[in-house]
């Protein structure tokens, strides 16, 4: 539209001034516009196709989400996350007690996994269990 409305402003200027540098100075305005809309459309293509990492609002998020919904377990570490198009990866390792059944950990899996995908929109989500010899004192502590 800005456009259109510089082409016909440029016309609408030339003809009634008669200065005839102003319609190659507009016509150079409106090739800059398009360039920068090109721009501003390919960046948005790209980035969508590329991964990027998540906002730091949604980290802390899904950090809430593990810590407030792991209850058993000990802790969650190597929190790493991307998006490539609409999905968000979500990765972690969720330390258990050595003594855990597979079965009761899979359930936390489970549970986690369920409030992650409701807080986060398309979100892929892959846990890796480990005992508790692996809990690292950077890691995100379960409620």
């Amino acid at each position: 539209m800005l456009t259109s409305i510089a082409v016909l402003l440029g016309l609408l200027l030339v003809t009634v001034t008669g200065w005839q540098l102003l319609d190659p100075a507009l016509a150079a305005l409106v090739a800059a516009n398009i360039l920068w809309a090109g721009w501003r459309l390919m960046r948005v293509s790209i980035s969508g196709l590329m991964d990027e990492a998540v906002t730091a609002e949604v980290l802390r998020l899904i950090r809430h989400v593990i810590a407030t919904n792991a209850e058993g377990a000990i802790e969650a570490h190597d929190v790493k996350t991307r998006t490539a198009g609409r999905a968000t990866f979500i990765e972690f390792h969720l330390v258990v007690p050595g003594t855990m059944t597979v079965a009761t950990s899979h359930r936390i899996c489970d549970r986690i996994e369920q409030a992650l995908q409701a807080a986060v929109r398309d979100a892929e989500v892959l846990i890796h269990v480990e005992p508790e010899e692996e809990a690292k004192a950077a890691g995100v502590p379960v409620v």
